[in-house]
């Protein structure tokens, strides 16, 4: 049975492969959130994914608005990885529609005590924020916020007890708590949502998209994403579990 299906699967992609002309010759400029450490994942699993196609990525760290519109407008070929459904506003890229990664809505905060569950839960506390990080501002809408410029800044909000927790994409929480001289005073208290993450290619890359969701999907049933996910989280945070 298992023969069969890689049987299957090597001449899907052999015909994919055939049905895109020049494949093996092209280069792909990707575009991703510069300093932020969750997207190790996406990047190292679009290298394998894209070199089992024969095709070189390159992949650039930039703002997370200059980002979406250098792939966008065409002045990269596509971005690394964003959440689901971004094309709405972003017209001229297409939703590759197998999810390579996930981010984590995570609090954290001095009280290892605390256990917080669902946005509801925070609404007595005051609550830090990186600005720019936008399921955090919508979940945290209406509440006691104060926001910084960096995940640095907003830990030292969170130790001198200018506010009562800090949300955050987990990964990036942990590493910035990591490397803090004092981040083992801070304790993970909950995660409060899971989103999906997808890789996004321009529409001059139509053709290419059937391809690349094949390999994808390829990698997703036999488990390389999650091997590779697990790994590169347990490298970056010391924790495989999330």
């Amino acid at each position: 049975m298992m023969l069969h299906r890689l049987r299957y699967n090597c001449i899907g992609l052999l015909l994919l492969l055939l049905c895109v002309p020049g494949m093996a010759n092209q280069r792909l400029e990707l575009t991703t959130v510069a300093n932020s450490p969750d997207t190790s994942v996406s990047s190292d699993v679009l290298k394998e994914a894209y070199r089992r196609l024969g095709i070189d990525i390159s992949i650039r760290g930039l703002g997370a608005s200059e980002a979406l519109q250098r792939s966008n407008s065409g002045l990269a070929d596509g971005e690394v990885q964003r959440i689901d459904g971004i094309s709405r506003n972003f017209p001229n890229l297409i939703q590759v529609p197998i999810p390579i990664n996930y981010i984590q809505g995570a609090v954290f905060s001095k009280n290892s005590a605390l256990k917080l569950r669902g946005w509801y839960s925070l609404r007595t506390f005051k609550i830090g924020l990186v600005k720019g990080i936008i399921f955090a501002e919508k979940g945290t809408s209406g509440m006691q916020v104060q926001m910084t410029e960096t995940y640095d800044q907003l830990i030292e909000l969170l130790l001198n007890d200018q506010v009562d927790l800090i949300v955050v994409p987990y990964i990036n929480g942990a590493v910035a708590i990591r490397q803090h001289p004092q981040g083992g005073q801070l304790h993970l208290n909950g995660i409060l949502e899971t989103y999906l993450l997808y890789h996004y290619l321009h529409k001059t890359h139509e053709k290419l998209v059937p391809a690349i969701t094949s390999t994808l999907k390829s990698m997703l049933l036999d488990g390389a994403i999650t091997t590779m996910r697990s790994k590169i989280v347990s490298d970056l945070t010391g924790d495989s579990s999330q």
